[in-house]
């Protein structure tokens, strides 16, 4: 079997997109795949040789220190095909294709872009100096590689039209499809909404909450997942606990049946400009698990979602309401958008599609060795 192995200094272990889908997915296509990430231990997880790397102590470290330790023991795995999954390892994809390796970059987003919206990297002029800075070294790096991976058309044209291959973020309906999640929403009288993911700022959740609260009067409930930004903001979104109920961090096989048992999906980001021509992956989780969403009001967003959700104004409390009240007036149409996603999911949006894309690249490199 051909070694492969992954790097990431960022992501989780058990990071949907890495590990889930691409490490899962390789290693059942029959490649010896490794895992380089920041984990408690080495074992084996789904065919899967996960290499542990020790957690960073701050971002500092993580930048600067850790891609060292990642680059040697990638090294001592023997691959053939490194496939780097974070902007601060391009020194390390670099250095891998010096050696004579097949090195593929997989950009999850339009980092050049995303660098805009860190405030901790100081204001905005000092932002766009370093986002310039960034994509010369992006550009100069991607030389090197053989495959540039990315999420959408947009970024894979703008990264490398020739290298580039495009990956959707699709989720994997296996671990969906076959829950009967209609049991669990006939039993309650509340209409549930969710929100799965970064509980953060720009991804609207302090407005969800506070809209959710304000017609609290009207039998409806918010469920959230996933890891707050910080403590400040956790208590500032959790105002009522009988209405908002947070269920912390869970892993992936946890969260569908959760999201399985909602109503509707919230996708709520601010207009950043990473985020304008994305393709959220909890959206199309939501649609997976039949449920119609509450969108930000982006053109790209509108076009793709079109007729699976309800559009809305992200920092507008008022237009937020509006919409949950729409989904309240409405069953008959709600049901409707959600079973109309549910079959765009099964018919063309499934990572079982995707994957195929995916081990066909590799085929392809494994042959050019």
């Amino acid at each position: 079997m051909t070694k492969i192995c992954h790097i990431s200094t960022v992501h989780p272990v058990f990071d949907g997109r890495i590990f889930h889908k691409q490490c899962v997915s390789l290693s059942e296509a029959g490649f010896d795949v490794h895992l380089v990430v920041t984990h408690d231990k080495n074992e084996t997880v789904k065919g899967v040789k996960i290499v542990a790397l020790q957690p960073s102590g701050n971002r500092l470290t993580r930048i600067l220190i850790k891609p060292w330790f990642a680059f040697f023991k990638s090294l001592g795995t023997g691959a053939e095909i490194f496939h780097f999954h974070d902007p601060e390892l391009m020194f390390v994809g670099i250095m891998l294709s010096v050696l004579g390796k097949k090195v593929i970059f997989d950009s999850h987003e339009n980092v050049s872009n995303q660098i805009e919206s860190k405030a901790w990297l100081g204001n905005l002029f000092f932002r766009k100096v370093i986002k310039n800075i960034y994509i010369l070294i992006e550009k100069f790096s991607i030389l090197f590689f053989d495959k540039v991976i990315s999420v959408t058309p947009e970024i894979v044209s703008f990264l490398s039209p020739k290298k580039g291959v495009l990956i959707r973020n699709y989720p994997i309906i296996s671990l969906i499809n076959g829950r009967d999640s209609k049991l669990h929403r006939a039993k309650r009288d509340t209409l549930r909404f969710i929100y799965v993911g970064g509980l953060t700022q720009i991804r609207g959740i302090h407005e969800i909450s506070k809209a959710v609260n304000e017609l609290s009067g009207k039998n409806i409930e918010l469920i959230l997942l996933g890891n707050w930004e910080s403590e400040a903001y956790k208590n500032k979104c959790l105002v009522n606990e009988n209405v908002i109920k947070y269920l912390g961090s869970k892993p992936l096989s946890e969260v569908y049946p959760i999201m399985g048992t909602a109503d509707v999906g919230f996708a709520i980001l601010y207009p950043e400009k990473n985020y304008l021509n994305s393709l959220p992956i909890k959206a199309f989780e939501y649609m997976a698990c039949g449920l119609p969403m509450i969108m930000s009001n982006f053109p790209y967003w509108i076009n793709e979602f079109n007729g699976c959700s309800t559009f809305v104004d992200p920092k507008n409390i008022d237009d937020i309401k509006s919409s949950i009240c729409w989904m309240i007036d409405h069953a008959e149409a709600r049901l409707e958008m959600g079973a109309r996603g549910k079959k765009a999911v099964n018919d063309k949006y499934s990572w079982e599609v995707e994957s195929k894309t995916l081990i066909s690249m590799y085929y392809e490199l494994n042959e050019k060795k």
